[in-house]
């Protein structure tokens, strides 16, 4: 790699970054802090997620893709809140093999994904490190108290899931836009304040991201696994057990009550949004999602979800 080709802290921050950030809270990352104003009526949403090469991200993934990943991953923890984007820090972690080229197109996705979201890029930090990583920090905008929370999941809730789980796990293994250009539901997920009693966004595995709900709402779900929404690929490739623990699949599982059947159909349609309920959520000293065959036995499943350590 020739010297041309690379860029260093601060021709980086200046070339490829400062671009993205033209709004009156970062200045063009003028300044070493951002000053930002909360509308009023408005609670502040924050949220990160960090995604590590050779774990969360393939080690030779163009920075197109984890610029994209990178931004999705976060917006689907916005999503999963109900919030609308509202700004965002950049941690970023060079490799050494990470040069102009990938960094100018990593740059270029996610000036696109910022525009696409209307998210605004406040500041954050870049250093060279030996294993690359990118990371967000996000800031959503709800409407004061109306947050939607793991914890409010009520005796006898249906359960529903977006979109369709383990495209994101096949796509890894095998191409495709569910893993390198996902669409969180986040417009939904707005929708969602006032309906759902809880919610999570679908990162680390359908069944995993379940128990998370049920042990911060103290109780079980029953999940029949033939209401699991598939893809036709998903239902072709037939290990159900790998499909609802992969992970990445980027959507919203919620609860809600069963009187709210209608307009949550409504709400899925305004969107185009495919929505299924798949079971339900009792209050037990069970803390788990319980996946059932057909004869209502459990399907025992070696591995419920992604792992980050």
């Amino acid at each position: 790699m020739s010297d041309k080709q690379q860029l260093d802290e601060f021709g980086l921050i200046a070339e490829l970054l400062a671009p993205l950030a033209d709004n009156e809270a970062a200045v063009r990352l003028s300044d070493d802090a951002a000053r930002v104003a909360v509308p009023e009526g408005n609670d502040l949403v924050i949220s990160i997620d960090m995604l590590v090469a050779g774990v969360h991200f393939p080690e030779n993934a163009e920075g197109a893709l984890v610029a994209r990943r990178m931004l999705a991953c976060n917006i689907s923890d916005l999503a999963g809140k109900g919030a609308k984007p509202f700004g965002c820090m950049l941690t970023l972690g060079i490799a050494p093999y990470w040069d102009r080229g990938w960094l100018e197109t990593f740059a270029a996705a996610l000036g696109e994904g910022l525009k696409a979201y209307d998210m605004q890029l406040w500041g954050g930090d870049t250093v060279r490190a030996e294993q690359g990583f990118a990371g967000l920090t996000v800031h959503g905008l709800v409407p004061e108290g109306q947050m939607l929370r793991r914890n409010g999941a009520q005796n006898g809730d249906d359960v529903y899931v977006t979109g369709t789980i383990g495209d994101a796990f096949l796509a890894l293994a095998i191409g495709g836009d569910a893993y390198s250009a996902p669409q969180p539901p986040l417009a939904f997920g707005q929708g969602l304040r006032g309906l759902a009693h809880a919610a999570i966004d679908v990162s680390d595995g359908l069944i995993a991201d379940l128990d998370h709900l049920c042990a911060a709402s103290a109780g079980g779900m029953d999940i029949v696994a033939a209401l699991v929404p598939l893809s036709e690929a998903g239902r072709a490739y037939g290990d159900l057990q790998a499909l609802v623990s992969g992970g990445d699949d980027l959507q919203i599982a919620f609860t809600a009550s069963p009187d709210k059947a209608e307009t949550l159909r409504a709400l899925a349609a305004r969107h185009n949004i495919k929505l299924n309920r798949i079971g339900k959520f009792m209050k037990s000293e069970q803390w788990r999602a319980t996946l059932l065959a057909e004869d209502g036995a459990e399907i025992v499943l070696e591995k419920r979800g992604f792992r980050h350590f």
